[in-house]
């Protein structure tokens, strides 16, 4: 079985398809998580899906007059939870990492069974260099498309939004609100009770009166100080 493999150059396609499929794996994430961060940083106008979740749920929570005091928790649980279609984006970056780990492997077997095996030192060297080629390639790709760089941009980006603009937007609006309540309520208490111009009469009189009585109060005592 394995001289047929070695001879149809199996090996060799299965390295070569590793380190191709690799790098494309690479880039769909790559950018995947750029256009993330491209609406991050207009979040409050994204059409992103799991950005808008994220938002509205923060909003939902704010609105129970629940404070979220570890905003950095609150994101990661969702940046954690990012799928590219309906594949985790933790699952696919595995599965690239992985495709590395074939290609290697796969180089390896094959430059060791034809070295030892079938004794074409030639054969083996060549698949050592596909091998190489391959792992070099999903290094490049990797570091072209560095996806740890790319999510710490976008927890970043999600938290100086949720942290900063939207919880200081949403206590605006709480403050506008209650102070329109309490404005309309006053209202309704002054006009739920109107005073009569007769209670308005008495009222001027009565204070009238003690206005008097204290005037009264003062002299009688300047009199009796200066009567010593």
């Amino acid at each position: 079985m394995f001289e047929i493999l070695f001879s149809q150059n199996v090996c060799v396609y299965v390295i070569v398809m590793c380190g191709l499929l690799g790098a494309v794996g690479r880039a769909v994430m790559g950018g995947y998580l750029k256009s993330l961060i491209k609406g991050s940083d207009r979040m409050g106008h994204t059409k992103k899906k799991a950005l808008l979740e994220i938002r509205k749920r923060y909003e939902d929570i704010a609105s129970l007059d629940v404070d979220i005091r570890d905003v950095s928790s609150f994101v990661d649980k969702y940046i954690d939870r990012l799928k590219i279609g309906v594949v985790p984006i933790n699952v696919w970056n595995g599965f690239v990492k992985n495709l590395g780990v074939i290609a290697a492997g796969t180089g390896i077997f094959a430059a060791v069974y034809q070295y030892y095996v079938v004794g074409n030192n030639g054969e083996a060297v060549k698949m050592t260099l596909c091998s190489l080629a391959a792992c070099l390639v999903l290094y490049m790709a990797g570091n072209q498309w560095d996806p740890s760089w790319y999510m710490m941009t976008l927890r970043d980006n999600v938290r100086n939004y949720l942290g900063n603009s939207l919880s200081n937007r949403l206590k605006k609006e709480d403050r506008k609100q209650v102070a329109a309540t309490v404005q309309e309520v006053a209202e309704h208490s002054g006009d739920a009770v109107p005073v009569k111009k007769s209670e308005r009469k008495k009222k001027g009189d009565k204070t009238a009166d003690k206005g008097s009585y204290d005037e009264l109060l003062d002299k009688m005592m300047q009199k009796i100080l200066a009567d010593g």
